[in-house]
């Protein structure tokens, strides 16, 4: 990840393993287009991992329900009530199974 982001961190909170992603570009349509991003990813909330936004974004995908407001790092964060597929376990395949909630899939 480190060569697709420039700027990535890591923290934890909790126990809990966080990757910022400062100035992350989101899926055509959205706007936002860039936030910052804060992906998780192990077990949070019920979810086996998640992705929280800077902002809430206006977007056509199928996340349309925004399921949190959670200060994290000191920081506020939003998410989307959205699961990616257990399977994945590379980072890049998780932030891309949280990018497809922001995705439209055509008509």
């Amino acid at each position: 990840m480190k060569v697709a982001f420039a700027g990535l961190s890591t923290a934890s909170e909790g126990g809990t393993e966080f990757i910022l992603i400062p100035s992350l570009k989101l899926p055509a349509g959205c706007d936002p287009a860039v936030v910052d991003a804060l992906l998780c990813p192990s077990m949070r909330d019920g979810y086996p991992s998640r992705l929280y936004l800077s902002a809430r974004i206006s977007h056509p995908g199928p996340g349309q329900n925004w399921s949190a407001d959670q200060i994290i790092l000191d920081r506020r964060w939003f998410a989307v009530s959205w699961r990616t597929q257990e399977s994945a376990s590379r980072l890049l395949s998780i932030l891309a199974g949280h990018l497809e909630a922001f995705t439209c899939k055509g008509s």
